[in-house]
């Protein structure tokens, strides 16, 4: 009746987490690197590594005599930058598992 779960089905969850806050730490990272506020110089505030996923900016216009501003949130781009941070988090965890740091006994 009640049967033991394998240690091999067990030990994918703690795999999928340690995958999971890599991702979410590399995906920080490069937002926090990649941030760009020009606001107070040219008027654009710009986040998003490799792909833009959200801009916003303000500027005088000439030919209507006013200012003009936008806001961009890109949905598509933020995804692939959550995939893109999932990939560099995989061949991390790669090669830390490939180069060996550690002295062999």
């Amino acid at each position: 009746m009640n049967k033991m779960i394998s240690t091999n089905r067990t030990s994918i969850v703690p795999a999928i987490f340690k995958g999971l806050a890599g991702a979410i730490f590399i995906f920080a990272v490069l937002t926090a690197i990649s941030y760009q506020n020009d606001l107070p110089v040219d008027g654009k505030l710009v986040i998003g590594f490799p792909w833009e996923f959200y801009s916003e900016g303000t500027g005088y216009n000439l030919e209507r005599d006013e200012y003009a501003s936008f806001q961009h949130f890109k949905l598509f781009a933020l995804i692939c930058n959550i995939v893109f941070s999932a990939f560099v988090s995989a061949l991390l965890f790669l090669l830390y598992r490939v180069i060996p740091f550690r002295k062999r006994k």
